[in-house]
């Protein structure tokens, strides 16, 4: 009589013994037997990529406010400064403007986390720490330390945000440490970039606002004191009194990325200083703190500073295309002749918040197109906050790679004159079709071709003057120099600057 509960051998294959047609065969894949799914498995090793919803509830808080044991938080705040610790963790040191928390969080592997500077991260912690006994005594302002173990602790977990500029996300937590904004007189420790180069570097807890001017390529450099290579850029900035060079390395490289030329404000708190000969740099230390695009009174000074330099300083203004209607500009029944003096007096003693265009009729008095053929500087742009000068229509930006079209370089017409004043040819902003109408329509052209002639089916543009050799360029600025034109311009109040619409020989 069979037995009804089944025997222990039914639990197990059968063995059996291989012959030696089977030796022969290719071994057929091992199935997956131990009861796991693939999401689990995906969870188990990529610990990020699994959903995490908290089991309990955590109590949200500033950071001021923790207090050390065994208690559950959720702690919001924003990246100012971090390390790879041996290959095993990652040093977070996370601020919220109340003070500073310092979250351990361990990996498998380095590329599991990616974090940059001024990023915003939320913290969900079972268990804080005295930092005097985590070893995060030396970092100011610090008041816990945390430990986050992605994938094995489902009591602690940490997410890093992806926030579009202008979100709501993105506009949080920028309060730097030490700044009180409802009777906010000063930032305690701030100084110019002058004073900390000069001396203020001794302190050793200053702190200095600076504006990001360029960020260069990435470079690997070879390590000194140990074997192999690490990554380095260096990022200009430059505040109101003096420039420097700011250099990240290693994971810090990819902050950098994210930081836009001429907008970007950096608060950095007791950078390090180093001196080599007559050049000095700055970068960070270990107690070094970043705040990216901090909100006060004296960050949004410097943002209206840099923004002013930009337009001085830069090497070419895309053309607003979209203000004026250039035809009726240039042929409509509201023209009206300016003089260099009328214009200057009607920007700076009537109301300028309004767009206008007119007529001037100005003498070339000065042209450097020979100059700048010869410095390989004829035409102009910006990438990445770097100039990019070629004589073709088109370049390579050094740091990005990326291909550029360029725009003829303004600074090849010296100076334009009348009888009331000057005008310099680098402050104008030149439309396309006006550079044309400069170059190749200095003879009039003829309504009715005649019979020997032969028509030019092929329109002229601005570029075909990249394609001349050097007789040709210098033919070209003898022909312009001391010249008589008629120049359409347009006042634009956005850009502060005459536009050049078009030219009338």
């Amino acid at each position: 009589m069979d037995s009804p509960y089944p025997s222990i051998q039914s639990f197990y294959a059968r063995e059996i013994a291989p012959t030696s047609s089977s030796q022969n065969e290719p071994p057929s894949p091992s199935k997956p037997g131990d009861g796991f799914t693939s999401s689990e498995v995906e969870a188990a090793i990529n610990p990020l990529s699994r959903h995490w919803e908290p089991s309990r509830p955590y109590e949200t808080c500033p950071i001021s406010l923790l207090e050390a044991g065994p208690h559950d938080y959720r702690i919001h705040g924003r990246i100012v400064n971090f390390m790879m610790v041996e290959h095993s963790h990652v040093h977070l040191v996370v601020s919220d403007g109340s003070g500073v928390v310092v979250v351990k969080v361990y990996f498998l592997t380095p590329s599991d986390y990616k974090p940059r500077l001024g990023q915003r991260t939320t913290v969900w912690t079972s268990f804080l720490s005295e930092p005097t006994t985590s070893g995060a005594g030396g970092i100011p302002f610090c008041t816990a330390v945390t430990t986050i173990y992605p994938g094995r602790n489902h009591a602690t977990h940490i997410y890093f945000h992806e926030d579009n500029q202008g979100s709501d996300g993105d506009c949080i937590l920028r309060c730097p440490l030490e700044c009180n904004l409802k009777d906010y007189d000063y930032l305690p420790g701030l100084m110019t970039l002058k004073a900390f180069l000069a001396t203020g570097y001794d302190l050793g807890e200053g702190k200095i606002l600076l504006c990001v001017r360029s960020v260069g390529p990435r470079r690997t450099i070879q390590a000194k004191k140990r074997e192999g290579t690490l990554d380095m850029i260096e990022v200009g900035v430059f505040d109101d009194t003096a420039t420097t060079v700011l250099k990240l390395w290693g994971d810090k490289v990819a902050s950098a990325k994210t930081w836009i030329p001429n907008q970007t404000v950096l608060l950095i708190s007791r950078p390090a200083y180093k001196e080599y000969g007559k050049l000095t740099e700055i970068g960070l230390r270990h107690d070094s703190m970043v705040d990216v695009d901090p909100q006060f009174p004296d960050a949004d000074w410097l943002r209206k500073r840099a923004k002013k330099l930009m337009k001085r300083e830069s090497v070419s203004i895309p053309f607003p295309s979209d203000t004026w209607d250039i035809k009726l500009a240039m042929h409509g029944p509201g023209r009206t002749l300016f003089t260099i003096a009328e214009i200057e007096g009607q920007i700076r003693h009537t109301d300028s918040t309004r767009d206008f265009t007119g007529k001037l009729n100005v003498i070339i008095l000065e042209v450097k197109l020979t100059e700048h053929w010869h410095k390989h500087t004829t035409c102009c742009s910006e990438c990445c906050g770097i100039p990019l000068y070629a004589n073709k229509p088109v370049g390579i930006c050094r740091n990005c790679q990326s291909r550029r079209d360029l725009v003829l370089n303004p600074r090849i017409i010296g100076s334009l004159v009348d009888e009331s004043g000057m005008i310099a040819g680098r402050k104008l902003v030149w439309n396309d079709d006006a550079w044309t109408q400069l170059f190749f329509s200095s003879v009039p052209n003829r309504a009715v071709p005649e019979e020997d002639e032969e028509v030019d089916l092929v329109e002229q543009s601005w570029e075909d003057l990249t394609v001349l050799d050097v007789n040709g360029i210098k033919d070209t600025e003898e022909q312009l120099l001391y010249s008589r034109v008629t120049l359409t311009f347009g006042w634009s109040t956005k850009l502060e600057r005459i536009c050049i619409l078009g030219v009338e020989w």
